[in-house]
């Protein structure tokens, strides 16, 4: 019963039999939310992109250095920082979400398959 408490969410709410509705809204909502990290994680590359071209140009006005000095100093402000430990929490979550949408298609191709087998050989044995 451990093992069970432990699985993933989408592994827990999968469809045990070939009902093409449930699959259909079990898809849907994975494929969704897999959309939606994907967004996010899209959102935060842009910030950190704008984070780290505010900082440099603050750092060339407010202490008159150079581009690459700048720069330099960027990749250690507290802000970049931020949001680049952000990035890769969102990118973690993107792929995760991406990884649980590909599995649950797998998942369900192969409940149709053995749905179509189940059904060939009650054809086969009923003759």
């Amino acid at each position: 019963m451990a093992e069970q408490d432990s699985l993933p969410m989408y592994i827990k709410k999968r469809p045990l039999d070939f009902d093409p509705n449930h699959i259909l809204a079990y898809l849907d909502t994975l494929d969704k939310r897999s959309i939606d990290a994907e967004i996010a994680y899209d959102e935060a590359k842009d910030q950190v992109q704008e984070v780290f071209d505010y900082v440099v140009s603050e750092k060339q006005t407010n202490e008159s250095v150079s581009v690459a000095q700048a720069k330099v100093k960027a990749t250690n402000d507290e802000r970049y920082k931020k949001v680049k430990k952000e990035l890769s929490s969102r990118k973690k979550w993107h792929l995760v979400c991406k990884i649980e949408a590909k599995n649950a298609h797998s998942y369900c191709e192969a409940l149709k398959q053995k749905s179509i087998n189940e059904l060939a050989i009650s054809k086969l044995t009923k003759n």
